[in-house]
C-alpha cells in the first residue's frame, strides 16, 4: 500500500509514525483496535495515520534470520497479548491464521523460531494496512519542521528516485530502532567490503566468502568475530558450518571470538530475573528517584541483555569446542589427523584490540587484515591475520536525536545541538529546572558585565592589560548533559507549559528511554502494553 496523497497542502494527518517496525506496528494494531472498540472521533480523534519505512517492504532483523535460531522471549510477549488477549495481531492469532496452531502446541515451546516471528511480524504489519493504516515503504524520513500552526512538516526522501515529498501531522511517534555500532579501532577503515556488522551477517556472508573464493583454494580462511553476546556466538557457529563446507585440500579454516572478558556469560534468564521485563517494572523504573539508582538498577540486571548469551546456546558452542579438543586428543594418540575437514572455533580472551590495519596497509602482497591485541591481565600483545571481519557489537539508538537537534521542532524540547543530552523522567521538576537555567544564565550575564573593564572594541580583550603576568587558564569542566524530558507514556515534554485549549503536536519515541523507562524499551518485552499507553496518551 503506497501513499494516498503527495500533496502536504491536501491532507493533515493525525499522526505519522517515522519508521514501521514491530514498536510502529504495535502502534498502529493498537490504533485499529481501537477505531473498532471506539468508532466515534470523540472517544478516538486519531483517524488519519500514516506510517514511513525507508525500506521497500516489511522486514525485521533480516541479516540475523539464521537456520534454527530462537527467540529469547515467549510468544505471549508478543505486539498484544499483554494489552489485550482478544487482540487480532497476537502471536497465537496469526497461527490460527497459518492453520498451525495446534501443530504449536504440539512442538512443546514456547519459544518461537526467529523465522518464523519474522514472518509473525511481517502478517501483522499486512493486516494493520488491510484495515486502514497507511504505509509509505522506500520513503526515508530526512527532516521534521516544526510549523506556526502548530502542525510538523515532515520531509521524506524516496530510496528509489531521490525525489523529496512533504507530509504534514498533528503528531509524530518516533520509532527508530538501532543502526549498528562499530568500535571504534574499526571506524576508520569502515565501511569495507570485508568488514560486516551481524545486523547484515545473514544477508552479507555469501557475497563475503564468494569474494573471498581465490584466496580459500590456497590457504584455510581465517575470520575474526568481535564481540561476546549472542549474536557473536551464533555467527561463530554458523561461519564454522559455513568454512566446513568449503572443499579445501588443507586445513578448513578457522573462526576467533575476540572477547574482553575471560570467558562468555550465560545470559540470567531465571523467574526472579526476568521480572525485570514485566510490564509493571517500567513505572517502578521510571519512578525511582535519581539518575544515580536507575543506572544501578541498569548495572544490576546488565547480564539479563548485554554481552550474554543464551545457555542453551552457550552448551551448544561449547559442545563443539570439546568436540574440537577430542578430535585432538585421538590425532595425538593415533597420528591420524581426521579433523581437517572441520573448521576451527577459538575464543581469545581478555583480548582488547589496539590496532586494526587494512589489507591495503599491511605487507605487500598480503591480503589479510591485521589485528593487534593486548592481553587485558598480562599485557602480552599479540598480532594475528584476519580475511574478514565480523562485528557483533551491538547497536546505537542516536539517530532520532540528530533528527530533532537539527529542526526547530528540537527548541520546543530545550534542545541544542551543541550539547550532550540526557533523556530525564518528567516527574514535575521540569520547568523548575529550565526557571533556574535562565536565571542563572542571566545572573552570569549580568555578571560578566559588571566585570569587564571596557568594551571589546576598545580593549581587544576582556583581561585588563596591567594584569602583572599570563593567567593561569581556568580548568574546562565536561559540559553537563542537557535534559530532555519524557512522561510515563513516552511524550518528549516541551520546556514551556502549553496555552491552555491549544492544540500542540505530540512528540513520542519508542525503543530509545532504556534510562528512563528500563531495560525492555530496546526489546519486545512490553511492545503491546507500551503501545496501548501511546494510543491511550494520543486520544486523551
Amino acid at each position: 500500500m503506497f501513499l494516498s496523497s503527495c500533496d502536504p497542502n491536501s491532507v493533515v494527518y493525525d499522526l505519522i509514525g517515522l519508521g514501521f517496525g514491530p514498536a510502529n506496528v504495535a502502534v498502529a494494531g493498537a490504533l485499529v483496535e481501537r477505531w473498532d472498540n471506539h468508532p466515534s472521533t470523540t472517544d478516538c480523534p486519531i483517524k488519519k495515520v500514516l506510517f514511513l519505512e525507508k525500506h521497500d517492504k516489511f522486514r525485521w532483523h533480516p541479516g540475523m534470520l539464521l537456520p534454527d535460531a530462537r527467540m529469547q522471549i515467549s510468544f505471549l510477549k508478543d505486539l498484544a497479548t499483554l494489552r489485550s488477549p482478544r487482540s487480532p495481531i497476537t502471536f497465537l492469532s496469526y497461527l490460527s491464521s497459518q492453520n498451525r496452531l495446534v501443530s504449536f502446541i504440539n512442538r512443546g515451546s514456547t519459544i518461537p523460531t526467529r523465522k518464523e516471528y519474522a514472518d509473525y511480524l511481517s502478517w501483522a504489519a499486512q493486516y494493520v494496512q488491510d484495515h486502514g493504516v497507511e504505509v509509505g515503504y522506500g520513503q526515508e524520513v530526512v527532516a521534521v519542521h516544526d510549523r506556526e500552526d502548530t502542525t510538523i512538516d515532515v520531509h521524506v526522501r524516496s530510496v528509489a528516485s531521490g525525489e523529496v515529498k512533504v507530509f504534514r501531522t498533528k503528531n509524530i511517534v518516533i520509532s527508530p530502532g538501532g543502526s549498528p555500532r562499530i568500535p571504534d579501532v574499526v571506524t576508520p577503515i569502515y565501511p569495507h567490503p570485508m568488514i560486516i556488522h551481524s545486523s547484515a551477517y545473514a544477508t552479507s556472508v555469501e557475497k563475503l566468502l564468494d569474494q573471498l573464493s581465490d584466496v580459500s583454494r590456497t590457504r584455510p580462511l581465517s575470520i575474526a568475530v568481535i564481540g561476546s553476546g549472542q549474536s557473536a556466538a551464533e555467527v561463530t557457529m554458523d561461519l564454522r558450518e559455513r568454512l566446513s563446507a568449503i572443499p579445501s585440500a588443507a586445513s578448513a579454516g578457522h573462526v576467533d571470538m575476540i572477547i574482553r572478558r575471560g570467558s562468555l556469560k550465560p545470559s540470567d534468564d531465571s523467574p526472579f530475573a526476568n521480572e525485570i521485563f514485566d510490564p509493571s517494572a517500567t513505572g517502578a523504573w521510571f519512578s525511582l528517584p535519581s539518575k544515580h539508582a536507575r543506572d544501578e538498577q541498569l548495572s544490576e540486571y546488565k547480564s539479563t541483555n548485554y554481552g550474554v548469551v543464551n545457555p542453551r546456546t552457550l552448551e551448544n558452542l561449547y559442545e563443539i569446542i570439546y568436540d574440537q579438543r577430542l578430535n585432538e586428543g585421538i590425532a595425538a594418540r593415533t597420528r591420524c589427523d581426521c579433523s581437517h575437514t572441520q573448521a576451527r572455533i577459538n575464543i581469545r580472551p581478555y583480548s582488547s584490540i589496539i590496532s586494526l590495519e587494512s589489507p591495503e596497509a599491511t605487507a605487500a602482497g598480503s591480503s589479510c587484515f591485521k589485528i593487534v591485541t593486548q592481553h587485558n591481565l598480562t599485557r602480552a600483545v599479540s598480532e594475528r591475520h584476519y580475511d574478514a571481519i565480523v562485528c557483533a557489537t551491538g547497536y546505537q539508538r542516536s539517530s532520532w536525536l540528530s533528527l530533532l537537534t537539527t529542526s526547530n521542532l528540537g527548541k520546543r524540547f530545550g534542545l541544542d545541538s551543541s550539547a550532550p543530552v540526557c533523556l530525564t523522567p518528567d516527574t514535575g521538576s521540569r520547568l523548575a529546572h529550565h526557571f533556574d537555567a535562565f536565571l542563572r544564565r542571566t545572573e552570569s550575564d549580568l555578571a560578566s558585565s559588571a566585570d569587564t573593564p571596557g568594551s571589546s572594541e576598545s580593549t581587544g580583550n576582556s583581561t585588563p592589560l596591567t594584569s602583572p603576568e599570563p593567567l593561569t587558564p581556568p580548568l574546562v569542566a565536561p559540559e553537563p548533559a542537557q535534559p530532555l524530558y519524557i512522561s510515563r507514556n513516552y511524550r518528549l515534554m516541551p520546556i514551556l507549559a502549553p496555552t491552555p485549549g491549544s492544540l500542540e503536536p505530540k512528540v513520542y519515541v519508542q525503543g530509545v528511554e532504556e534510562a528512563t523507562h528500563g531495560l525492555s524499551d530496546t526489546l519486545l518485552s512490553v511492545l503491546g502494553v507500551r503501545a496501548g499507553e501511546v494510543v491511550a496518551d494520543l486520544c486523551a
